[in-house]
C-alpha cells in the first residue's frame, strides 16, 4: 500500500539524518571534557547543546525503531503465542497503550511548544541563554512521526490477524 510506503520512508529517512546526532552528541560532550579538565576552561553552551542533541536523537529516531521493530517488548509471553496470537496482541496493545499515549503526547506537546513559541521561551540552565522554543517542537514531531508508524504498524497486525500468519 502506497500510503504504508510512504509512512515507513517518512520514517526511514528521518531515523537515518538524525542518527548523526549521536556522533555529534559524543563530539560535543568530548570537547566539553576535554576543555574542562585539560584547559581548565569548560563550556557554556556544551550541556544545553548535549541535551537538545540527546533529546532530538530519541525523540526523532522513535518510529524509525518502530519500523526496525526494536522497541522493548516481553518476549518471553510474546514468543509463545502463534502468528496470529503475536499480531492480537499487537492490536491489543496500541489501541489500549500506543495510541492514547502518542496523542496525548503531540496533544500536549504540541500546546506546550506553541506556548514557548509565542513566549520567546530561552534557557534557564545555563549562561548561553539560547533560545529553547525550536527544540520544545521536537516533542510533537517525534510523537507524531511514531503515531504515524503507529498507524502503519496496527494496519499491518490487522492483515496478519485476518490472514493468520
Amino acid at each position: 500500500m502506497n500510503i504504508l510506503k510512504f509512512i515507513d520512508n517518512v520514517n526511514i529517512f528521518t531515523g537515518r539524518i538524525f542518527r548523526w546526532a549521536g556522533l555529534i552528541l559524543s563530539l560535543v560532550v568530548l570537547y566539553e571534557v576535554f576543555s574542562r579538565y585539560c584547559f581548565n576552561s569548560p563550556t557554556v553552551w556544551a550541556y544545553d547543546t548535549a541535551l537538545m542533541l540527546y533529546s532530538m536523537l530519541f525523540l526523532l529516531g522513535g518510529g524509525y525503531v518502530l519500523w526496525e521493530h526494536k522497541h522493548v517488548r516481553v518476549d518471553v509471553l510474546y514468543d509463545q503465542y502463534s502468528p496470529r496470537g503475536q499480531a492480537l496482541a499487537d492490536i491489543i496493545f496500541y489501541i489500549i497503550f500506543f495510541f492514547p499515549f502518542v496523542i496525548v503526547m503531540v496533544w500536549f506537546g504540541s500546546k506546550a511548544a506553541y506556548w514557548s513559541t509565542l513566549a520567546g521561551e530561552i534557557s534557564n540552565t545555563s549562561q548561553w541563554g539560547e533560545p529553547i522554543w525550536p527544540w520544545r517542537w521536537m516533542l510533537p514531531l517525534g510523537f507524531f512521526l511514531l503515531l504515524l508508524q503507529g498507524l502503519a504498524e496496527c494496519y499491518r497486525a490487522i492483515i496478519r490477524f485476518k490472514e493468520g500468519v
